[in-house]
């Protein structure tokens, strides 16, 4: 497709929606990490992505987060760095616009030239089946009028027999025609007598069958014969098709191509052939489609017995303990290399975090991006609860891959889970608080396929309580 068209999409792909149920200070944490991943394309070279998250920062900060409920609560501050910094993405973006609108550019042009030497490709292609497909016509026209031609055969053979003649004097040069059983007269030989002049020679006589002869008659095939001696006669002209088809009503067989698949009955061929191979149409180029959603999560197997550790303290008294989950971004794939542990408040059945500014502080001086977070459940199993899912929607609603690892300390489990399509759908409409019920089928969380153990990475804690 075009540069104009992929620049669209590429817009379409940014778009961001403000959630006044989310806290304003996710939304100016996500800015950041959208920008720290963008400069993590750009680097590795792919401008499209970058080009992307860019967008995504422009869309958030330049309209979309003063629709927040809290915009007003912002300090001033806090408004004023941001708005430098989309200065800063503004210029950036229009600049990778460009680069990117020259590529496009140059990258339709090669297509459009490859396009038309593949459409060549196919034309000929095509016009090489029809070829095919009219050379095995015909072969199979001259099959059936050899058919025709020995079916001829035996049947003037059989009537030279029915009239008493030599059926091995030469036949006619032609065969006879399908309405006709009679045998021509040969160039070389008289007509046989005609039924009248038989009859002349017994003028006493009614019919042949009454005429007396002077020794024993001829043995002559009866017409029930006919059909054995086609069958003697099939066994030197295999192909032969003659079994009760009366003269006069005979069609040569119908030929049929088996290099083919037939196509379906009643459907037609734009090439006027129906057992013609369909060729598609490929005159435009693919959608080009951007997702940078799915992309793994590589966790280190140690993190799960160095959070247990450090949780022990509470899970002995059956309180939960949270941790975040850290990482970087490289080759389209996150690594959790942090686990930070912030100063939090816990009871039985959840947690909260507290000192959101020590954890900001703590991502930015060791570069990480925000990934995920991890907590315990000491008297419960592996799930989410309506106040884990609404924790895990804040997150997962700016980063598809953000997961939620839950420690059954009663059942020794662990889970990594996720918001399904449905779960994001349901729980982003819902504006209750604490414990509340949700509907369970279809379910709102399940497995995250995107995440994957290894047991040869390390994990730095930071413990900030």
């Amino acid at each position: 497709m075009d540069s104009k068209t992929r620049l669209r999409k590429l817009a379409e792909a940014a778009t961001i929606r403000i959630e006044s149920n989310i806290p304003i200070r996710r939304y100016f944490r996500s800015g950041n990490e959208i920008l720290k991943m963008a400069k993590v394309y750009d680097d590795e070279g792919n401008m499209e992505a970058a080009y992307v998250l860019y967008l995504k920062y422009v869309s958030l900060f330049l309209e979309g987060i003063k629709e927040h409920k809290d915009y007003a609560m912002v300090l001033p501050a806090e408004k004023k760095k941001t708005n430098q910094t989309l200065k800063l993405v503004l210029a950036i973006s229009e600049e990778m616009k460009n680069k990117l609108r020259k590529r496009f550019d140059e990258e339709y042009e090669v297509w459009l030239v490859e396009e038309e030497q593949r459409n060549k490709r196919l034309e000929q292609e095509r016009q090489r089946q029809l070829e095919e497909h009219k050379k095995r016509e015909a072969e199979a026209k001259e099959r059936a009028a050899l058919i025709e031609k020995d079916r001829q055969l035996a049947i003037w053979t059989q009537a030279q027999i029915d009239k008493g003649l030599d059926p091995d004097q030469p036949p006619p040069s032609s065969p006879l025609p399908p309405s006709s059983c009679h045998v021509p007269p040969h160039p070389q030989s008289l007509p046989p007598p005609s039924y009248d002049e038989l009859v002349s020679d017994y003028p006493n006589s009614g019919s042949i069958a009454s005429a007396p002869y002077r020794d024993d008659p001829p043995s002559y095939p009866s017409v029930d014969s006919l059909a054995d001696f086609t069958n003697n006669l099939r066994g030197h002209l295999p192909d032969l098709q003659t079994d009760n088809v009366p003269a006069g009503s005979y069609q040569p067989p119908p030929s049929f191509d088996r290099s083919v698949k037939p196509m379906p009955s009643g459907s037609g061929s734009s090439h006027g052939h129906s057992n013609v191979p369909f060729i598609p149409d490929r005159s435009s180029k693919p959608v080009f489609g951007h997702d940078l959603g799915n992309r793994p999560v590589i966790v280190p197997t140690k993190l799960i017995s160095r959070f247990l550790e450090l949780a022990r303290p509470n899970s002995d008294r059956d309180i939960e303990t949270l941790g975040m989950l850290g990482g970087k971004l490289s080759k389209n794939k996150f690594t959790v290399t942090h686990l930070l542990i912030p100063k939090q408040t816990g009871q039985s059945d959840r947690c909260d975090l507290q000192g959101h500014e020590d954890l900001g502080e703590a991502y930015d001086s060791e570069d990480i991006i925000l990934v995920g977070w991890i907590h315990t459940h000491p008297a419960y199993d592996v799930f989410l609860s309506s106040v884990d899912m609404h924790n895990q929607y804040e997150y997962q609603n700016m980063l598809n891959e953000f997961v939620a690892i839950v420690c059954s300390i009663k059942f020794n489990e662990t889970g990594y889970l996720t918001l399904t399509e449905t779960g994001m759908e349901d729980i982003g409409k819902c504006t209750q608080e604490n414990f509340h019920p949700h509907s369970k089928n279809p379910p709102l969380f399940g497995p995250a396929q995107h995440v994957i153990t290894d047991d040869s990475l390390n994990i730095k804690v930071m413990d900030l309580r």
